[in-house]
């Protein structure tokens, strides 16, 4: 990154240093060495910076060798103004771009500084002569103009690049975001009815009855299963059985409130959490679902297959008439889903089943 700016502005000193030199007469050895540092002298540093391991780190001491050399041009040339100043200007400009003002300021004063004293108190330069030529001074100011305009249009380069770089990774960011989200989603849903899955259940059971005890409000449990599905899958098939399962999916889907959430809990069976809801109440829910569910009969694919009833049984349970932990109220649905289907299956019962008569 730093090689075309050290060869820019080393290409634009060398003008009017040159400049200063034919004012002074130079002898030959000084156009030498103004040759060697200002248009070989960056292709080495490039050369040794890419070989290195680390660039960065090889770089650095480079920023200092730089201003070591400008202070010995500008106190062997006698400190002309305006050479010293643009000298000082473009080390400065860059030394602040890669260290910062704060540190930069002060190492590149250090540098400089330490680059005239060896050349100065070597004896090893002009006479102190502050002045310098109209070419060399306005070369001065061009080389310096061109320097700043060159290094303002880099800047604005890289802060375009930075600026697609940073919407480009708002959008991958975004993306991803995104992508997790699915992720969540499809976790806790069951691939085939789209409803919640088992293992989302035992995230929410536990806080959603911690919520109805600080509310002092009910909590009803539903299981419902769908009778003889075995007998389905066999002699339908088990695209009949999972069509069976979607469309019993999506009507309890249709009969549920916005609080309430249902869960595919087994192979067939399905549960229901209905909050802020009386016994009675989610009885009759129950009830309601079963009559619609097989009231519609199941329309399967082919013109001699007679539309397929079928009929659910289930099981009901409420917090905390029945009980006040999950598991336990999971316990009594499921124990009263089973008394339904031991009474003849395509009904309701309510927990405990000797304290309730059966639906349907």
């Amino acid at each position: 990154m730093n090689y075309s700016n050290r060869f820019f502005v080393c290409a634009l000193l060398g003008l009017p240093l040159g400049a200063h030199l034919i004012d002074i007469d130079a002898p030959l050895w000084l156009w030498a060495l103004l040759i060697t540092q200002f248009y070989i002298y960056p292709h080495l540093l490039y050369w040794r910076a890419r070989t290195a391991r680390d660039q960065l780190r090889a770089e650095m001491p480079h920023l200092l060798l730089d201003c070591a050399a400008s202070g010995a041009w500008a106190a062997g040339l006698g400190f002309p103004t305006w050479l010293s100043f643009v000298l000082f200007a473009c080390n400065n400009i860059n030394f602040v771009a890669f260290y910062g003002g704060h540190a930069g300021v002060p190492r590149l004063v250090g540098a400089m500084g330490l680059g005239a004293a060896v050349v100065w108190f070597s004896g090893l330069h002009y006479p102190l002569n502050p002045h310098t030529g109209v070419a060399a001074t306005v070369l001065s100011m061009v080389a310096l103009t061109l320097y700043l305009v060159a290094f303002g249009h880099t800047g604005h380069q890289r802060a375009l690049a930075w600026r697609k770089s940073n919407l480009k990774l708002r959008e991958q960011y975004q993306k991803i975001n995104a992508l997790q989200a699915r992720l969540r989603e499809q976790a806790v849903r069951d691939p085939l009815t789209g409803l919640y899955n088992r293992r989302h259940l035992g995230e929410v059971l536990e806080p959603e009855l911690a919520r109805c005890r600080a509310a002092r409000s009910s909590l009803a449990v539903l299981l419902v299963d769908v009778d003889h599905f075995k007998c389905i899958n066999d002699t339908r098939g088990h695209a009949v059985g999972d069509l069976v399962l979607q469309n019993l999916a999506q009507l309890m889907q249709r009969h549920v409130r916005a609080q309430d959430m249902v869960f595919r809990y087994g192979g067939e069976e399905f549960l229901l959490l209905l909050p802020d809801i009386s016994l009675d109440t989610a009885t009759q829910r129950a009830e309601a679902l079963r009559t619609a569910f097989c009231q519609t009969p199941l329309r399967v694919s082919g013109k001699d297959t007679p539309p397929l009833t079928v009929t659910l049984s289930c099981g009901v349970a409420a917090f905390p008439l029945h009980a006040d932990q999950g598991e336990a109220l999971i316990s009594c649905a499921d124990q009263a889903l089973y008394a339904a289907k031991r009474q003849g299956r395509n009904r309701t019962q309510v927990w405990p089943p000797m304290m309730h008569a059966a639906c349907g």
